[in-house]
């Protein structure tokens, strides 16, 4: 029995040796470099960067755009503006046809 155990002991080694290999192959293979894992660190804080300035921009530009009352009061601004041009549209109407009849008779009076 012990001369079995030496003869196979040769094989068996090396087929411990190589599924050891082949499981160290597979960690290997699993995880990330050191050097793989700080440059992709860089990049995304790179990334972030870029984001937080966009941010900062999109923010800086709501800041400037107008509050609620002040569209309010733009709004009644346009509705007060809009009723005083119809009113002139109504007095300009009445001063073409005065225009138009002026025209009328002196085509009449001159002819």
């Amino acid at each position: 029995m012990e001369d079995d155990l030496f003869r196979w002991l040769p094989v068996v080694s090396i087929v411990v040796q190589a599924v050891m290999g082949w499981v160290l192959w597979s960690l290997k293979q699993q995880f990330v470099s050191r050097r793989e894992c700080d440059d992709c660190r860089k990049e995304t804080a790179k990334k972030v960067d870029k984001a937080d300035d966009r941010i900062n921009d999109i923010d800086s530009d709501v800041g400037k755009l107008p509050e609620r009352h002040e569209l309010t009061d733009l709004s009644s601004q346009i509705v007060s503006l809009t009723e005083k041009l119809g009113k002139l549209d109504g007095r300009l109407a009445g001063i073409n046809r005065a225009v138009d009849l002026l025209n009328q008779h002196h085509l009449r009076v001159g002819a």
